[in-house]
């Protein structure tokens, strides 16, 4: 069988458009996860625009334990009140479902339940999106780009690319302390590395047992100081070229 070209552009076109809306999902998942540890199930489910089912893990990170890396819940029903509710749905380990717990009185679901359980402590925090499988049925969150404008705050009414600028203390406390902004995680932190400003000899460190010195003098007195905070301050650039 012959594809025509127009068949050809169709199929470009659809792949296009599939792997576009893929990538908007994993910035989405990136923003909303960038506030963990503070969001329950419910918050998530309302994150995502009220889409069911998505998937979601507690304690991805292993503080309590290395074992709930290795399993997940589908939700697939939401009964809201507030930032609180009735989540339900279905327990996965290592990928496939399973039984919640070998014993039996503390199983909350098991492989073969085929209505969705109850699922335990939806209302804590510490929960992680993993993805969004259904489409949102209501407003999700905007991840913003850079040239989206602040509409709270100290910085209202600024573009986001400028607070970067001036201000990225501020933006990483609104990404990782506020439910207000969420943003696209991978842009904003490449935006702020190519268009940080470097520090002169003539600049004054604003913290630290240095403080407000210029960096001239704590360079003559302790550059290893200064190399020691680059190497472990993000914000922290010096632009060596210019001292002697």
């Amino acid at each position: 069988m012959q594809i025509e070209c127009t068949d050809r552009y169709y199929f470009c076109s659809v792949n296009c458009r599939i792997m576009e809306s893929s990538r908007n999902k994993q910035k989405m998942v990136d923003a909303i996860n960038s506030k963990f540890p503070h969001n329950n199930l419910v918050e998530l489910y309302y994150n995502v625009g009220r889409a069911l089912p998505f998937t979601a893990q507690r304690f991805p990170d292993g503080r309590v334990s290395d074992w709930y890396r290795s399993q997940y819940v589908e939700v697939v029903k939401v009964e809201p009140r507030g930032k609180y509710g009735k989540v339900y749905g279905f327990y996965y380990r290592n990928g496939e479902r399973a039984d919640s717990s070998d014993i039996e009185a503390c199983c909350w679901c098991k492989k073969n339940d085929k209505e969705p359980q109850e699922i335990p402590n939806s209302g804590c925090g510490s929960w992680a999106l993993l993805n969004i499988i259904g489409e949102p049925t209501s407003e999700a969150i905007k991840v913003m780009g850079l040239e989206d404008t602040l509409d709270f705050g100290r910085y209202k009414g600024k573009k986001l690319s400028e607070v970067i600028i001036n201000d990225w203390q501020y933006v990483k406390w609104a990404v990782l302390g506020s439910q207000r902004l969420f943003v696209d995680i991978e842009e904003i932190v490449a935006y702020h590395e190519e268009n940080m400003p470097k520090l002169t000899p003539a600049d004054k460190m604003t913290f630290g047992k240095y403080k407000d010195r210029t960096l001239q003098e704590v360079f003559n007195e302790d550059q290893q100081y200064l190399r020691w905070l680059e190497d472990n301050n993000s914000s922290f650039r010096v632009d060596w070229s210019c001292f002697k």
